[in-house]
């Protein structure tokens, strides 16, 4: 039987977060969920947040605080595209600051913890299927700077303070739980075919792009941090690696959903990479894990969950 833990979740009102309190709260582990918003702000979090073994603890992680844990997860991250409203000095304090919180926390209570990392540490890369020892590519935004900085620091402590650390690099995730202003392309494009409004993409839509159902991340970031402590800190791309042309996603939510929404192209992204494909093989092996969850099925969920939340009636889509 699995010993009972005490264990932070940093970013916890976030898609992933949310969905990784849930799975934690009904395995029966004491959750303190931490984030800048109120815990109103996920439809996930009010379903466990009368259970005795969760607590919400409303704080900034750019500030430091103190937790007697046995594991964090450090999953908080203000991104830029999210809401398309994002700050780069906001990207790049909650990164650095709040990950020397993090690990100044961990370093005096003993406590692993696991920073969620992004795909975007590599950059433009121009490696079609990214290694996690591929070279960085030049920087895209202030994430990959930010990120990069975050596990330069964990790889510090390690070093310096033993502290049991691991990194997940991940890739696009999606899933039930976001809200309806998100702005990532599979939130964005789902909201837009269910009212009707047109469906942006920018540039050809020719670029590739992997996604990666929710539940099934959640999986795998708990099968990482359950790893045994090792010298050197484990990194861990996680994502799908099944690849979609936004074009062709578009054309499918469309379908999926039976919209009347029209296609837009708007000007290209610099930022906007061709490919953006992790290489799995290093999950498969250190963790036994690879998604499970179809894009057909995936996208099945979301819209069903989006629908209920923008119209909140009886959804024509079941939703399990």
């Amino acid at each position: 039987m699995e010993l009972k833990k005490r264990i932070l979740v940093t970013g916890g009102a976030g898609l992933i977060g949310s969905h990784l309190c849930r799975r934690l709260t009904d395995y029966g582990h004491e959750v303190y969920c931490m984030d800048i918003r109120s815990r109103e702000s996920s439809p996930l979090l009010s379903q466990i947040s009368a259970q005795p073994n969760f607590n919400y603890i409303r704080h900034n992680v750019v500030n430091p605080f103190g937790i007697n844990v046995d594991e964090i997860y450090h999953l908080a991250s203000p991104s830029t595209l999210r809401y398309e409203s994002g700050s780069d000095v906001e990207t790049l304090k909650t990164n650095i600051l709040g990950t020397i919180n993090c690990l100044e926390n961990a370093k005096i209570h003993r406590s692993r913890i696991l920073l969620a990392s992004s795909g975007d540490v590599y950059g433009s890369s121009r490696q079609q299927s990214l290694r996690e020892e591929a070279p960085y590519g030049p920087a895209l935004s202030s994430v990959t700077e930010a990120k990069r900085a975050a596990e330069s620091l964990m790889r510090a402590y390690k070093a310096e303070y033993q502290v049991d650390g691991k990194i997940a690099r991940i890739f696009n995730t999606y899933g039930s739980g976001a809200d309806t202003c998100d702005r990532r392309v599979v939130a964005k494009m789902t909201v837009e075919a269910l009212t009707g409004r047109n469906i942006t993409i920018y540039g050809s839509g020719e670029q590739l792009r992997c996604f990666c159902w929710v539940e099934d991340l959640v999986e795998a970031l708990i099968r990482l941090m359950n790893l045994l402590p090792d010298s050197q800190i484990p990194t861990v791309n996680l994502g799908s690696n099944h690849e979609i042309s936004i074009r062709a996603l578009a054309d499918r939510i469309v379908a999926l959903t039976g919209s009347k929404s029209k296609i837009i192209h708007l000007e290209a992204r610099n930022d906007d990479p061709r490919h953006k494909t992790p290489d799995l093989t290093r999950a498969r092996r250190m963790l036994e894990w690879q998604p499970s969850t179809s894009l057909d099925e995936g996208l099945r969920m979301a819209a069903g969950y989006f629908e209920k939340e923008l119209f909140k009636e009886h959804s024509w889509v079941d939703v399990h």
